[in-house]
């Protein structure tokens, strides 16, 4: 269970308790909540429950639709849409009305084309732009129409979409809910319970907002629905092979990254990813950014042996400054250099120590050339391992 203290706010060496403010009255309630996150998007931690959804704009509240109306609608560059459900919680039952609201609004917008989309949300905003790609360029001023026009129709067909429940105080048991939504849900989607607590200096006329994510589908259980009935040979294949579930943000990634480097090389990383993480626990993280990125740490999440881009290429970020800080910078320099002999590669380390890396005649390398000499690779991050537990262990 998770647990959480009332924050303090220290001003001349003092320390003041803030004041928990209750989301049931008059000025603070379902729509004062909607109004402060609309104004302010980057209140909801969406970077942290589904990297790719980063860098929304709120397009509209109160979004009619065959359901009701959906209470935000945020969208970014890449037309990925965000719908937020706002509830102020007060039994089991509101919360799981919650959940079946954002669901039936997410099996809405599914069926809905770009025009449909950008027809009803303009038409919810009140907004004096003609088109919805006026409104999200005046932020993005460098985006192609075209593509945002395609990102968004394919979205909407494949009823990818990040779902945020935002309360002010949600308790609910994780299992039922999960259960809740498998009987329930037949979209592509994340699901997001994000708490809200609003607090007030009482020394000062000011309230500090602390969101936090209490729970995401991959925490429950990584639940992936398609919106299509339609089963084809392909969609087959592609659950056949998925063991694992993942998130929107790592299916994008995977996708970008096939496009970049084939689908034979991809289903080798795949099967590379999974003998790292059998052998050597080596886990996979999505890194941030405008780019997707995929992340090989160490169990711990220390140490970054490869950051892949989703273009192909090979970064590394750290880890000759995160063995320094382990007790041995030598480490780090030696796991870049022995990769970068057996990828027939120079070890660079004409920049900043983060920014040590692998090249070849002042480019990085694709992921290709590294998987072609796996086994190697692999030997050369269990070695690593073992002297950083042998040095663990002389401490």
């Amino acid at each position: 269970m998770k647990q959480h203290s009332t924050p303090i706010i220290i001003k001349n060496r003092k320390a003041q308790t803030l004041e928990r403010v209750s989301l049931n009255s008059a000025s603070y309630n379902e729509d004062w909540i909607q109004q402060l996150c609309f104004n302010n998007p980057t209140l909801l931690p969406v970077e942290e429950i589904e990297p790719i959804f980063g860098g929304m704009i709120p397009i509209c509240r109160e979004l009619t639709t065959e359901s009701g109306n959906a209470d935000l609608i945020y969208i970014n560059e890449y037309g990925l849409i965000t719908i937020g459900e706002c509830k102020l919680w007060r039994n089991p039952e509101a919360r799981r009305k919650a959940v079946g609201q954002i669901l039936d609004y997410a099996k809405d917008l599914a069926k809905w084309d770009y025009s449909k989309f950008e027809t009803e949300c303009l038409k919810s905003a009140k907004c004096i732009e003609n088109s919805l790609f006026n409104v999200v360029q005046k932020y993005y001023p460098d985006i192609e129409e075209s593509k945002f026009v395609d990102g968004v129709q394919n979205n909407l067909r494949k009823g990818r979409f990040l779902l945020a429940i935002i309360g002010d105080g949600i308790r609910e048991n994780m299992e039922e809910l999960a259960n809740y939504i498998h009987r329930n849900g037949n979209l592509s989607f994340t699901l997001a319970l994000i708490e809200l607590p609003i607090f007030k200096n009482p020394s000062e006329d000011e309230i500090i907002v602390t969101p936090r994510i209490l729970a995401k589908t991959k925490e429950i259980e990584r639940i992936i629905y398609r919106i299509s009935d339609k089963v084809t040979e392909e969609n087959i294949q592609i659950e056949q092979r998925k063991e694992v579930s993942q998130t929107i943000s790592e299916t994008i990634f995977f996708e970008r990254l096939q496009n970049a480097i084939g689908v034979i090389n991809i289903n080798k990383l795949k099967d590379f990813i999974e003998t790292l993480s059998s052998k050597l626990n080596v886990i996979t993280k999505l890194g941030r950014g405008k780019r997707l990125s995929l992340n090989l740490k160490s169990g711990d999440d220390t140490l970054n042996f490869a950051s892949i881009q989703e273009t192909g290429e090979v970064w590394f970020y750290g880890i000759v400054n995160k063995t320094e800080e382990l007790g041995s910078k030598k480490i780090g320099v030696d796991y870049l250099q022995k990769l970068a002999k057996a990828v027939n590669g120079k070890f660079d380390d004409s920049y900043k120590e983060w920014n040590w890396c692998i090249k070849r005649e002042g480019k990085y390398i694709s992921i290709i050339e590294y998987l072609n000499i796996q086994k190697k690779w692999i030997e050369i991050i269990a070695e690593t391992l073992d002297e950083i537990n042998r040095l663990d262990e002389n401490n």
